[in-house]
């Protein structure tokens, strides 16, 4: 690969990252195209040759963002092997280091949470394409562990939303107080994990666990 080929297959990624960068400061609708090209070192119609529009630039930034957390999500489940509950261990484990304790992940929380009751297009299109998806993927670990006797049946399945719930109380938190009323990260994690754990397994009085 030329070094123009190398430096065209590199300029999404660029643009990005200064997007990134753009909208955390500026918000959605504070941020201009313009300062956009300007951080990444490019025109602004450069950016148009990938992203039609400021709003697929916006989706495309916080997807690229989120993209560890659904592929990890992805290869866990693509085909399931083994108990439930250590995929979901793994999956939330996974969830806490790059959602929780990533700064660029609770921006990217804080800027969804600030901009999509503002703008509704916005909303729809990061829910069918990554809320959506996720709680489907999700709804599918719990309804596999029901199946092989090791779940029992719960309000988990039809509301998968509850196990990420944790999470995003931990985000949140940490949004609003920092370092002030900072939580102990690897403590809160654990207790979340448990009290999936207990919540969704069967105990011998609601029938035996799959081996």
């Amino acid at each position: 690969m030329s070094p123009r080929q190398r430096r065209k297959e590199e300029r999404p990624g660029e643009i990005l990252e200064a997007a990134f960068e753009e909208f955390a400061r500026s918000g959605f609708a504070g941020t201009k195209l313009d300062d956009v090209a300007a951080r990444a070192g490019i025109t602004k119609g450069t950016i148009y040759l990938y992203f039609a529009s400021k709003e697929e630039l916006f989706i495309a930034t916080v997807k690229e963002l989120n993209r560890p957390i659904r592929e990890n999500l992805a290869a866990l489940t693509a085909a399931a092997q083994g108990p439930a509950m250590t995929i979901l261990r793994r999956h939330f484990a996974f969830v806490y280091d790059h959602m929780v304790e990533d700064r660029r992940a609770r921006e990217v929380m804080r800027m969804l949470l600030a901009e999509v009751s503002r703008f509704p297009d916005l909303a729809a299109r990061w829910h069918a394409e990554v809320i959506g998806p996720a709680v489907e993927t999700l709804r599918g670990v719990v309804r596999y562990g029901i199946a092989r006797g090791e779940f029992r049946p719960s309000a988990a399945e039809e509301f998968p939303h509850l196990l990420f719930a944790p999470v995003m109380m931990a985000c949140t938190w940490r949004l609003m107080f920092g370092d002030a009323h900072a939580l102990d990260g690897a403590e809160y994690r654990e207790a979340h994990l448990d009290l999936m754990e207990k919540s969704l397994l069967r105990t011998p009085d609601r029938g035996a666990a799959a081996v």
